[in-house]
């Protein structure tokens, strides 16, 4: 009966192991996933793939800051942003995220505003000088 005990007691830490063990392997899974599909996008694609959420999220903020829901957006510039040469991708230079400056137009105002994305779900627009101008008609 000891025997027994002791056996069931050691196969339960096994088991809190294994499921340990195995729940950090997923989560590793899902985190290398990214940088391992990242590593085969050019730069001109990473680019591409963002731009359209680049221009949505500086156009959702300009609407608000110029209080302008009918304002048009145009990108003035892209880059793609490396961080200490660190990363996947592009021969293992690695790129993190891209940056995109868009002006915004509507109602007689404009707003520059600088807008980083790590993927088409996570983008931020900042205020580009944080001034808006009032258009001379």
């Amino acid at each position: 009966m000891k025997n027994l005990e002791k056996f069931n007691h050691v196969n339960g830490q096994m088991q809190t192991r294994f499921d340990i063990s195995h729940s950090i392997r997923i989560s590793l899974a899902a985190l290398a996933l990214p940088m391992m599909i990242s590593a085969c996008v050019t730069e001109s694609q990473f680019l591409a793939q963002n731009a359209p959420s680049a221009l949505n999220t500086a156009l959702a903020r300009g609407r608000f800051e110029l209080n302008c829901p009918q304002a048009s957006g145009t990108v003035l510039s892209q880059k793609v942003t490396y961080i200490n040469g660190l990363g996947m991708g592009m021969g293992g230079g690695g790129y993190e995220w891209t940056e995109y400056t868009i002006g915004v137009r509507g109602c007689g105002k404009s707003a520059v505003f600088e807008t980083m994305c790590r993927d088409q779900d996570n983008c931020n627009a900042f205020a580009g000088n944080g001034q808006i101008i009032q258009n001379q008609q």
